[in-house]
């Protein structure tokens, strides 16, 4: 019953979400349209300039939403009202001190933009007044961000996330509608940001209102205290996380910044578009993931290592495939997407595009493992990773920028993501969170090069593929469907005979004849798909031990 409770709440969470980005990603793809063409790509590089470093002083942060997340999954799944509401009134403290460490920290970078822009600042559509105005509207917008926020906590620990989901995403249509309207009438920059501000606050109001009517308690019981010992328990992952922050502001949010100071504003421009796409896309598999993290918490609070790893190993095999399947469709589909879009002076030559689709395969591959290590509570046992990782990171960004430019930098952070900070992930997850063998890691690593090859042999048969064939949006459309069939197929030709796989078609098997009216309830199609696997377990435990033997 505990399972099934879990996949009806990750499929209710997933449902939900996808809708409301559906409907969020079509505006959004338009409004950025409309902001290109009419405010120019000028605009758009100090846009997502901004972005980054607001993004960099989110480290105030330090992530103690995964922490106070990680310490409410086992008060949540016992009711235990009065914990919660410590918790969270722990947790409301520190949103208010974050508050206001965000806003000095942005202030006093507010005198130095300028620098973080490689052009002449008197070469470019606005000035430095201008430039410094339109930062102080950012801040303040991500100051707000934090306003009211602290109850997300609650109700994506709750595996409620379409809650939130709903909000920010049916907001975010709005708002970018509205935008799209304030360019058309006024090409107003001031405007534009201004409603993005009004947006970000209605929408913590919102979900905080509904907070309050989920769990009403939290409201009554705003003086209680958490005991010490658990503000230290919690402060000690806080700790951890604190560098794992700092690892993931480098790798990801300071790439733009490097491309403005070391490339140009114009490269910069170009890369914040192909992001907008990846992280479209990424909003689709965080959906998934984010939804995932809170059934996981579930799981490792309920079952045992064995069967939390034979979960790892199924939820790996979809991360394997999406990461596979994007990075054969980015590889094909980036410039005549972008080409349409915006304009084919917007694009980047051929390997740039290459290393932005292999960046994001590699965040890809990684979801499995860091959902259920921050799941299980490992912040500990690597905090040293993302030093490591983010030092080496922009080393080589700053480095390799100047003879490859846009390029060099994106290697520059993908290099270190991929050969070290994924190896020290699994090597924790398997050995402190699952109690796994080498050889199991061993496996793992072998699994994850046999992905590597695969995305590289069907990405280049797919690029090759699309480049014989003409321009515009019906051939654009055939490149889809040609992308589309060699990312799917190559991955079901690669893995057909492997456990995953099987669980998945007996599951969907089962869940088909559901839906044409067989008497199979939910339960029993999760049984026969466990007893299916089990056959297909016992097979593969029997071959590694006539292995052994041979051996």
């Amino acid at each position: 019953m505990a399972e099934q409770s879990r996949i009806k709440k990750l499929m209710k969470n997933t449902g939900f979400g996808l809708i409301s980005m559906a409907i969020n990603l079509i505006v959004q793809f338009i409004a950025r349209t409309f902001f290109v063409r009419i405010l120019g790509a000028e605009y758009n590089g100090i846009n997502g300039l901004f972005l980054n470093i607001l993004q960099v002083l989110n480290i105030a942060e330090l992530g103690f939403a995964y922490s106070v997340a990680y310490a409410l999954y086992k008060p949540l799944q016992e009711g235990d009202e009065r914990k919660i509401s410590e918790i969270m009134n722990f947790l409301r403290r520190v949103y208010g001190v974050i508050t206001c460490v965000v806003l000095i920290a942005g202030t006093l970078c507010i005198p130095f933009l300028q620098y973080l822009i490689k052009e002449d600042i008197s070469t470019l559509p606005f000035n430095i007044h201008e430039l410094r105005i339109f930062f102080a509207i950012y801040l303040v917008n991500t100051a707000l961000s934090y306003v009211l926020s602290y109850k997300r906590t609650i109700i994506t620990a709750d595996q409620k996330s379409y809650l939130v989901s709903n909000v920010d995403y049916f907001g975010n249509a709005i708002l970018y509608a509205v935008q799209i309207l304030v360019l058309l009438l006024w090409k107003n920059y001031y405007v534009y940001l201004i409603l993005m501000t009004v947006k970000t606050f209605l929408s913590n109001v919102i979900i905080n209102f509904m907070a309050n009517k989920k769990y009403p308690y939290l409201k009554a019981n705003r003086t209680l205290v958490l005991e010490k010992a658990e503000r230290n328990s919690i402060m000690k992952n806080v700790g951890a996380m604190f560098f794992h922050k700092i690892g993931t502001i480098i790798v990801y949010s300071t790439t733009t910044i490097i491309i403005s100071a070391f490339v140009g504003l114009v490269d910069a421009s170009k890369y914040v578009n192909y992001i907008l796409i990846v992280n479209a896309v990424g909003t689709f598999i965080n959906i998934i993931f984010n939804a995932l993290t809170a059934s996981v918490g579930n799981l490792c609070t309920t079952a045992d290592e064995e069967y939390q790893y034979r979960v790892f190993r199924r939820v790996s095999y979809v991360s394997n495939f999406l990461a596979v399947f994007c990075f054969v469709c980015y590889v094909g589909l980036f410039t005549p997407f972008i080409t349409i879009w915006v304009g084919g002076e917007m694009t980047f030559d051929f390997w740039t595009t290459v290393a932005i689709a292999a960046s994001a395969f590699v965040t890809v591959i990684r979801l499995t493992v860091t959902t259920f290590k921050n799941a299980k509570g490992l912040f500990v046992k690597d905090w040293y990773k993302p030093l490591i990782e983010a030092g080496l990171g922009i080393a080589l960004a700053v480095v390799l920028s100047f003879p490859l430019g846009t390029l060099g930098v994106v290697l520059g952070y993908m290099l270190p993501n991929l050969l070290i900070g994924f190896p020290i992930e699994v090597i924790v997850l398997f050995k402190s969170g699952f109690k796994q063998s080498n050889g199991k890691i061993v496996m793992q690593f072998v699994r994850t090069a046999g992905c590597i090859l695969l995305a590289v042999l069907a990405g280049g048969l797919a690029s090759y593929v699309c480049s014989l064939l003409g321009s515009g949006i019906l051939w654009f459309v055939v490149k889809l469907v040609i992308c589309i069939a060699i990312g799917g197929l190559s991955f079901v030709l690669f893995t057909f005979r492997i456990e995953a796989f099987k669980y998945y078609v007996s599951l969907v098997i089962r869940l088909v004849k559901k839906l044409f009216g067989k008497s199979e309830t939910p339960q029993n199609v999760t049984q026969s798909a466990e007893q299916n696997t089990q056959t297909a377990n016992n097979n593969e435990n029997l071959s590694t031990e006539k292995e052994s033997e041979t051996k």
